[in-house]
């Protein structure tokens, strides 16, 4: 799998925490730019601070590297950013556009998570 999956992973990890690009900055006690150029695969990181991540992420980084079909990854992401910021700023009502932006979302991460779940499977039968 290549390090841009493995990104993809880990920026939709740290969105699903509700965690900011600050907040992991300030977790890892480095700068917000630095973290959001690891993020977008710009600069180059190495297995320590790949582990450190993960670690406040919640994610077990022998997982990392399995094949999740990044596409979805990649149609959800932005409709999840997109939809959450808008929420949260939201006092009032929710459009009827973000509300189906949410159902998608919400259906697309039922795929991934299937997705999971029959690679955790298959994994589990190996090990036994």
């Amino acid at each position: 799998m290549s390090i841009n999956n493995i990104l993809k992973k880990i920026k939709l990890a740290r969105i699903n925490k509700n965690y900011s690009q600050k907040d992991m900055a300030e977790k890892l006690m480095i700068s917000i730019p630095t973290y959001s150029r690891f993020e977008r695969g710009i600069t180059k990181t190495n297995y320590n601070f790949l582990t450190k991540v993960c670690n406040l992420l919640g994610i077990n980084i022998n997982l990392l590297d399995t094949a999740i079909d990044m596409d979805l990854v990649e149609d959800f992401l932005p409709v999840y950013e997109t939809t959450s910021s808008k929420i949260t700023t939201t006092t009032g009502s929710i459009s009827q556009k973000e509300i189906e932006a949410l159902i998608k979302l919400l259906e697309k991460q039922q795929e991934v998570n299937k997705l999971i779940l029959e690679k955790l499977i298959h994994l589990k039968a190996k090990s036994i």
